[in-house]
């Protein structure tokens, strides 16, 4: 996506290949490379150390871990913009009834203060939703990432 955006904008940036973000978040750090995407949790260690800054954050609300950055596009970058999703999967024959029991007992959990502050603390955004919203949003990112790879040249995978 951040290739993407950069060709749509214009702009030049070499790319750096990574087997480990955390190792690309260190050399951000130290000052071989100049900028990086990554989860949060990732750069959490040497932000707080004062070492990296956030300069925004791609999803569509603003963290609560770190209210002051600003969304990618408050930033003035709306094209940057996207969630990291995580979810619960299973395969294709899960039973409705289990499905159900499933989200109750995530429901119950994202409930619980503990719960919600660690995963808050990542960065991530709490918002517990149903199968179909989860649905919508994976098939918005894909329809967006379909739009990133028209823009880089790229065609689907089959």
């Amino acid at each position: 996506m951040f290739e993407a955006f950069l060709k749509k904008a214009n702009l030049q940036m070499a790319r750096v290949p990574y087997r480990n973000t955390v190792q690309a978040a260190n050399d951000l750090a130290e000052g071989r490379i100049h900028v990086m995407m990554a989860a949060y949790a990732i750069v959490r260690p040497l932000v707080d150390a004062g070492k990296l800054r956030i300069l925004a954050f791609t999803a569509r609300e603003r963290a609560a871990a770190v209210p002051d950055v600003p969304t990618a596009g408050e930033a003035g970058v709306p094209d940057l913009t996207i969630e990291g999703l995580v979810g619960v999967f299973g395969p294709r024959n899960v039973p409705d009834g289990a499905v159900g029991r499933i989200a109750n007992d995530v429901r119950t959990l994202l409930t619980d203060s503990t719960m919600v502050s660690r995963l808050t603390a990542t960065g991530q955004v709490v918002n517990f939703g149903t199968a179909a919203e989860f649905t919508a949003a994976i098939d918005l990112q894909r329809t967006q990432a379909g739009e990133a790879g028209k823009v880089l040249g790229k065609s689907p995978a089959q």
